[in-house]
């Protein structure tokens, strides 16, 4: 009897690891500018898909869920995505993923110059992600750092102008610890805005800033236990 219990608890412990991919792994792709495909093996997730305007190809991409910080057009052209997904601006539940708004501002003075932000939080495969957006204030505040504070992945703009810069951005990471830190919102040789910091700019204000390429995959258990930030080649 107890030996037929004992396999009931083993068998109902591995199906809820299964069911729930606490140790599943999650594909990252990166198109540039603040645009990623996030993928677990039921759900892929696009955040602030861009326009024509930033400069990067666009890609042809299906998702179930797209994540929209601002409503500025090179964050938000959700027409772009195929697969009539559902559109997260803040908080919200969608295909069983419970998604955090955390309120925030656009630039520095209160959003009188761009307006407002949202920082997107949600758990994925066991990870718990942060999407930045464009955020532009010079620190975290304390209800958003109260927020973010257990979060394994940040995606962070530090491109600066109409965002934190990478010094910011740098100070954030510290602060938040997460596993892994990707920045993003920057310019690279070949496209992007060009009043944005160029990655060799970024590399001089971030020591060890690790290149990764436009592709990567990650689980809970392979997570560093220091926190590493990287930057990605774009799809």
């Amino acid at each position: 009897m107890f030996l037929k219990v004992l396999s009931v608890i083993v068998f109902t412990m591995l199906f809820a690891r299964t069911l729930y991919g606490s140790e599943e792994s999650i594909e990252i792709i990166y198109f540039g500018h603040s645009m990623f495909l996030i993928k677990s093996s039921s759900v892929s997730i696009v955040t602030d898909p861009f326009n024509p305007a930033v400069g990067f190809p666009l890609p042809d991409v299906k998702a179930d869920i797209v994540t929209v910080s601002h409503e500025h057009s090179d964050h938000n052209n959700v027409s772009l995505i195929k697969g009539n997904p559902v559109i997260v601006r803040g908080s919200i539940e969608a295909k069983g993923i419970k998604f955090t708004g955390i309120p925030s501002y656009h630039d520095n003075r209160g959003g009188t110059l761009r307006g407002n932000n949202t920082i997107i939080r949600w758990t994925l495969g066991g990870i718990t992600f942060a999407h930045f957006g464009d955020y532009g204030e010079d620190e975290l505040t304390e209800e958003q750092y109260e927020k973010l504070k257990s979060t394994d992945v940040v995606f962070i703009p530090v491109g600066g102008v109409y965002t934190i810069d990478a010094s910011k951005a740098l100070n954030i990471i510290q602060k938040i610890s997460p596993k892994m830190a990707i920045v993003m919102h920057y310019r690279t040789d070949s496209y992007g805005l060009k009043v944005l910091a160029s990655i060799e700019d970024i590399k001089k204000v971030i020591p060890g800033l690790e290149k990764m390429p436009s592709k990567i995959k990650i689980s809970k258990s392979s997570l560093p236990t220091k926190t590493k930030i990287i930057y990605m080649e774009t799809q």
